[in-house]
């Protein structure tokens, strides 16, 4: 049994190698001068058995000649001054082990404590205060000495502190890794892992997507569903193509999801088409957006079902964006982050974080002192609304400052395997998948929208969350226009609100919609001139379209010789022939007053005043 294996049999939950170990090598070079010298003493009764004829020369001190094997073994043991049993030993290990097997072979008790291996459950106690409470050695030494007479060790072979250490220190690296460290650390750095191959696939064939938190603390200033100021550490969702290490796409938000995930994909299909398939892990949100996706394992299968992605085109609720644009998906091994290639990349985006002054390390126990200070700091200012004064950065000026960066990171050299020093970009434009799929049209982008909602039409816009959406160009205003006091679906991202489409009830595009421009309080400037101007143009083109409308319809409608209903009407109501119209018309006469007699409501106030006043004095004359 090995060293090693001897000093995991005291630990009962450590299985030891079986049988004794055997030695292929020789790295001392003392060892190996004795393996040399042992291995030419016995070379002669090697051979003798394949060339005996050989050594028919040779005779012993007394005189006779070595006519058989054991008169071989005898000379050799006169002439080295090696006893027959020491060189029957050397034959039969060269034999079972070759050369290497003629050195001493090194202690049994070598790297193993004499102690421990006497007093068993003490090795236990010191494993269990070591390992499994992760405590430090001089814990363990002192409970050792605490339960002498428990673990049964008579006072005079208590161990020293040394000797505790020197024990704990010779466990095997994994297993203390993996009980204090824990098994993330133990699956980092001691498990196996497969290497992959880079050049076997295709560029923008595979992406491969993922979420990282920055380890740097911003101020928000960009983030609606939180309050402005607060301390935020951001959330990056990227997706990287597999072949060329090139992020293709992210996007930024404080509480990763489904939702930022769609605004990633969104983003690197615009720029560069569809992939064939997508490598994710397999959070909540990774598994929603594969919803109703091909496995990618049944992609090449004669298995797979055809049409597999229509099959949840009929609901828009029961289906990911991956299923509805034709992309399988790949989950990696649970808890495995070795499996996605992109957590190096992460790693080299941690090193953009450092630059920062409220940079966080990710661990609150190697944080600086100084951006304690400033989180401190900054809490303090946003209570008194004093945020301007903070040190954090605004999350708006982080995220441009990073995409500048993943820019300069895509033109760099990467001497990653099979990158061959080029760039990211120099690597994906040079191995372009021949089969890309093209990007998708505005309505396949439509469908690729995260939520939907019925809204109504009115004044050729929808509202949602307290915010005007119109339409984006004249088609689309004469869409919408055409839907007023309609319900359509929104179909909208929340995480990319720079737009939304308009969908009809069978998933059509309509028109592409955007937030509504507010237009500021300022009559004189040139800008709010030109606003109103475009405005009213469009209100007016509107009209006008409806206006001439009804005058083809009218046009169309006379040419054939078809008049209105009314005008139909009035023509059957012709008087017969013959008739004067008595007793068929019929008014009120007027009553008339004498000739004399200026009608009253003919003269203004001011004169009727003065006809009253003349006719009292002459009726005044003529009673006198």
């Amino acid at each position: 049994m090995s060293a090693a294996a001897t000093q995991l049999a005291l630990i009962p939950f450590a299985t030891p190698q079986a049988g004794r170990p055997q030695r292929v090598g020789l790295t001392n070079a003392a060892d190996d001068a004795q393996a040399e010298q042992r291995y030419q003493v016995i070379l002669p009764l090697h051979d003798y058995r394949s060339d005996p004829a050989r050594y028919f020369a040779l005779k012993l001190r007394d005189g006779s000649p070595v006519t058989s094997y054991s008169r071989m073994v005898e000379y050799v043991a006169e002439t080295s001054g090696v006893s027959r049993a020491t060189l029957f030993n050397w034959l039969k290990a060269f034999k079972e082990g070759g050369r290497p097997a003629l050195a001493d072979r090194q202690r049994k008790d070598a790297n193993t404590s004499r102690f421990f291996a006497a007093y068993p459950r003490a090795a236990w106690l010191a494993a269990y205060i070591h390992l499994e409470c992760r405590l430090n050695v001089r814990v363990a030494h002192e409970a050792i000495l605490r339960h002498r007479e428990l673990l049964q060790i008579p006072i005079e072979d208590m161990p020293s502190y040394e000797t505790v250490r020197a024990w704990l220190k010779s466990l095997p690296p994994s297993l203390t890794t993996y009980a204090r460290l824990g098994k993330k650390a133990y699956r980092e750095i001691m498990a196996p892992y497969l290497t992959r191959g880079y050049t076997d696939v295709y560029a923008n064939q595979w992406w491969v997507g993922d979420h990282m938190i920055h380890d740097v603390e911003c101020a928000n200033d960009c983030f609606e569903n939180i309050e402005w100021g607060a301390p935020v550490r951001i959330r990056f969702t990227a997706f990287l193509d597999f072949r060329s290490r090139m992020f293709v796409g992210g996007s930024w938000c404080w509480e990763g999801s489904s939702r930022s995930i769609v605004a990633a994909f969104m983003r690197a299909v615009n720029r560069f088409g569809l992939p064939d398939e997508l490598y994710v892990d397999n959070g909540k949100d990774y598994r929603k957006i594969a919803r109703g996706s091909l496995p990618g394992y049944l992609r090449e299968s004669p298995l797979a079902p055809a049409n597999w992605w229509r099959n949840e085109m009929d609901s828009f609720a029961a289906s990911g964006f991956a299923a509805r644009m034709g992309v399988s998906v790949t989950h990696c091994l649970p808890h495995h982050p070795q499996s996605k290639h992109i957590e190096r990349a992460f790693g080299t985006c941690h090193g953009f974080d450092k630059y920062w002054p409220t940079y966080t390390s990710g661990n609150p126990f190697t944080r600086p002192e100084s951006t304690e200070l400033a989180m401190v700091q900054h809490r303090r200012l946003l209570k008194a609304g004093r945020v301007s004064e903070s040190k954090h950065p605004l999350a708006s000026k982080f995220i441009l400052a990073f995409l500048a960066w993943l820019e300069e990171y895509n033109n760099t050299p990467h001497t990653g395997r099979g990158m061959d020093g080029g760039t990211p970009r120099q690597v994906f434009e040079a191995n372009l998948n021949p089969n890309q799929k093209p990007a998708p049209g505005p309505d396949a982008l439509a469908l690729l929208m995260f939520e939907r909602q019925t809204r109504l039409v009115r004044e050729c816009a929808v509202t949602f969350n307290n915010r005007r959406y119109v339409p984006v160009d004249q088609t689309g205003w004469a869409v919408m226009h055409q839907a007023n006091q309609r319900e359509i679906v929104l179909a909208y991202d929340p995480l990319y609100r720079e737009n939304a489409a308009a969908l009809d009830a069978d998933g059509n595009l309509l028109a592409w919609l955007q937030p509504e421009q507010l237009v500021r309080f300022a009559p004189g400037d040139k800008e709010v001139q030109a606003q109103i101007a475009d405005s009213m143009a469009t209100r007016k083109r509107l009209e006008k379209g409806n206006r001439e409308t009804l005058a083809v319809v009218s046009r169309a409608v006379r040419g054939m010789g078809i008049v209105s209903p009314l005008e139909e009407l009035v023509s059957r109501l012709q008087l017969p022939a013959g008739e004067t119209g008595e007793g068929v018309i019929t008014q009120r006469k007027p009553k008339l007053e004498s000739a004399s007699a200026d009608p009253i409501n003919t003269l203004i106030p001011g004169q009727a005043a003065d006809r009253m006043a003349e006719r009292i004095r002459r009726n005044s004359g003529h009673s006198s």
